[in-house]
């Protein structure tokens, strides 16, 4: 450290030889003033002798030099200071930057870096295997905002597994983390979550198979099997509510998925060109997105499975639907499709479930309908189909579920040969516009717990043999023109909850084996009405 100057009169020849408290200011004053007066005098001498003056340099006063030299340490400082500051404020800001910019990236989702790269080695090979299965390449796979990049630094420094650069699996199981970073999927405990040190195939909702058994499936001719080729290998993934409205291009790479549930995922629009390419799959759940053009999934000819219900589909269904002929499962309910739905699926003979309910399909329910012998579940309701029920549905013998309801303009009469299904469960005719007498053969229908013809023109009698269907839990008959009397049988219907009659023209005395039903607790509700039905059990909310 540099000692401190004095800037005070040190003593020295012809000077003050030391400070006083007294009288100082003035004693310096007059040494300037004399000084200044003998240089004045000396300059106008060489003018009058001639000389023409020439700058000269200042008079060396003790004081004058000590106050300079003071001046010159001060002005060093003041520069040392400001140097200071020029080095260290852009430095600061550069930190401030920088963690700016680190904070940036927690808050964005992309990883730190580790802090130590103890084998960069293991890195470099890990990449090289990786990038084969990037479809950006390296510049996405480096990229540190990416979820590939994330899940290149998981597999190198977090994955509990430690794989071998060369595992049969590395790029199986980075592809399921890409699909996972940006996942809205909540963490959990679970031993068998996404990231956690099993297999990937022990994963939740991940399914795989052996590659000897595909081999056999498949064949060794029509798939390149490799080294490289997984001894377990991914086939179904359930990723309902994890993909937020996006769909990683890495999935198309998950070459042998036979199933696939994307249920509730906000995607919106077009399905991603690259899912066409999963030529594997024969199950598709797209249910409950925004979706409203799948114009390309003809191309899935293998597929068996195909739900679309619940999105933004509007008009006719794209023209490649007609290479699905292998569906076993259609469910387009809750769209706006129009068209002629039966026209496309004619051929359909493999299909089992049709679930159509609350679109805009018309036309008529085709004859052929009869030949798709494998059907347990035909539900039509909220449409605008025509022309009555054709007879060929008796020999959809394996029908559990059929409903129709809200075709207004179905009409005709209620096929009695559907007294002939004796598989069937629910079957639901409401608000269809039928005519015509209830069919007896209904009392066949052993297995049969709902049955609703409200809201047509049925009339005639009730027929008695309805009391054979003893599974009954809800029977709904109201609003038609039935008449005549209400059938003692209905009493041996002793599963029965619910009975809704009013609105027709019955008469006489509700029968007191339905009354006995609903004093013994088992029918909780009778809905008449009282005007014309003599009902001593249908009293209070139960008689309209």
């Amino acid at each position: 450290m540099m000692p401190e100057e004095d800037c005070s009169l040190h003593e020295s020849s012809g000077r003050p030889t030391e400070k006083s408290s007294t009288g100082s200011k003035d004693d310096q004053s007059s040494y300037y003033e004399s000084a200044l007066a003998t240089k004045l005098a000396a300059e106008d001498d060489r003018v009058e002798d001639g000389n023409t003056p020439t700058p000269s340099q200042p008079p060396e006063f003790p004081a004058a030099r000590h106050k300079q030299k003071c001046r010159v340490i001060s002005i060093a400082v003041v520069l040392a200071m400001v140097v200071a500051v020029a080095v260290v404020v852009p430095l600061a800001l550069t930190q401030t930057s920088a963690d700016g910019d680190k904070n940036d990236a927690v808050n964005s989702g992309a990883p730190e870096e580790p802090t130590s790269r103890k084998n960069p080695e293991r890195e470099a090979a890990i990449a090289a295997r990786l990038v084969l299965v990037t479809p950006g390449g390296n510049e996405t796979l480096m990229e540190p905002s990416t979820p590939q990049y994330r899940a290149l630094q998981w597999l190198v420094y977090d994955d509990e597994m430690t794989l071998d650069p060369a595992a049969d699996h590395l790029q199986q199981r980075y592809l399921l983390m890409v699909i996972h970073f940006p996942s809205t999927m909540d963490a959990s405990d679970d031993s068998r979550q996404w990231g956690s040190a099993v297999h990937e195939c022990e994963w939740d909702e991940v399914k795989c198979e052996d590659k000897m058994d595909l081999m056999y499936e498949y064949g060794q001719d029509d798939v390149a099997w490799t080294d490289d080729t997984p001894q377990r290998i991914v086939t179904g993934l359930t990723l309902r509510q994890r993909l937020g409205g996006q769909i990683p291009e890495e999935l198309s790479l998950l070459s042998f998925l036979q199933y696939l549930d994307l249920e509730n995922n906000k995607l919106v629009g077009s399905l991603p060109s690259h899912i066409y390419e999963l030529h594997k799959l024969n199950t598709l759940i797209l249910s409950q997105n925004q979706l409203s053009n799948v114009d390309g999934i003809g191309g899935f000819k293998h597929l068996e499975h195909l739900s679309l219900s619940m999105n933004n589909f509007k008009g006719p269904l794209p023209v490649s639907f007609e290479n699905l002929k292998h569906l076993k499962t259609l469910d387009l309910h809750t769209n706006e499709f129009t068209g002629d739905l039966f026209q496309v699926i004619n051929d359909f003979e493999s299909l089992e479930t049709i679930d159509v309910a609350f679109n805009d399909f018309n036309g008529t329910l085709s004859p052929l309908i009869g030949n798709m012998t494998n059907l347990t579940t035909i539900l039509l309701g909220n449409n605008q189909f025509s022309g009555g029920i054709p007879e060929e549905i008796q020999f959809c013998n394996k029908l559990q579920d059929l409903s129709v309801e809200a075709n207004h303009d179905l009409g005709g009469i209620i096929p009695a040969v559907l007294g002939q299904l004796t598989s069937l469960v629910f079957l639901n005719l409401s608000t269809c516009g039928f005519k015509g007498p209830l069919p007896a053969s209904f009392g066949n229908l052993e297995k049969l717990k709902f049955l609703d013809v409200s809201f047509n023109n049925l009339d005639g009698a009730l027929p008695k043999e309805l009391g054979n269907a003893t599974s009954l839990t809800t029977l709904g008959l109201a609003y038609n023109e039935f008449d005549g009397l209400i059938p003692s049988e209905f009493g041996s219907l002793t599963n029965l909850k619910e009975l809704v009659i009013q609105n027709n023209n019955l008469k006489g005395v509700m029968p007191q084996e339905i009354c006995t039903l609903r004093q013994e607790g088992i029918l909780k509700s009778i809905t008449a009405s009282c005007d014309n039905i003599d009902c001593t059990c249908c009293d209070g909310s139960y008689c309209n």
